[in-house]
C-alpha cells in the first residue's frame, strides 16, 4: 500500500509541475525559460562537451573494433583457402 501511495504523490506532484511550468511570465512560459536557461548554461556546456567526446571515443573505439575482426576473419579465410590449395 505504501508503493501505491508513494506513486501517486510522485503523480500529483509531475501533474502539478507541469501546470505550473505553463504559466506565462513576461510573455513566454516557465517551461520556455527553463529550457532557454538549460540550453544556455555554462553546466549544460560542460555535459554537452564530455557528451562529445564520449561519442567520439565510441565511435573510434567501434571502428577499431571492426577493423580487428575483418583482420581476423580475412586472416582465417586466407588459412583455410592455403590448406583447401594444399
Amino acid at each position: 500500500m505504501e508503493e501505491l501511495k508513494y506513486i501517486l504523490k510522485c503523480f500529483c506532484f509531475t501533474a502539478l509541475l507541469i501546470v505550473l511550468m505553463q504559466v506565462k511570465v513576461g510573455g513566454t512560459s516557465m517551461e520556455e525559460h527553463s529550457f532557454r536557461w538549460l540550453r544556455s548554461s555554462t553546466v549544460s556546456e560542460y555535459i554537452q562537451s564530455a557528451a562529445a567526446g564520449g561519442a567520439m571515443a565510441l565511435r573510434s573505439l567501434g571502428k577499431t573494433l571492426k577493423d580487428g575482426v575483418e583482420n581476423t576473419v580475412s586472416g582465417f579465410q586466407e588459412g583455410a583457402h592455403q590448406k583447401a590449395i594444399r
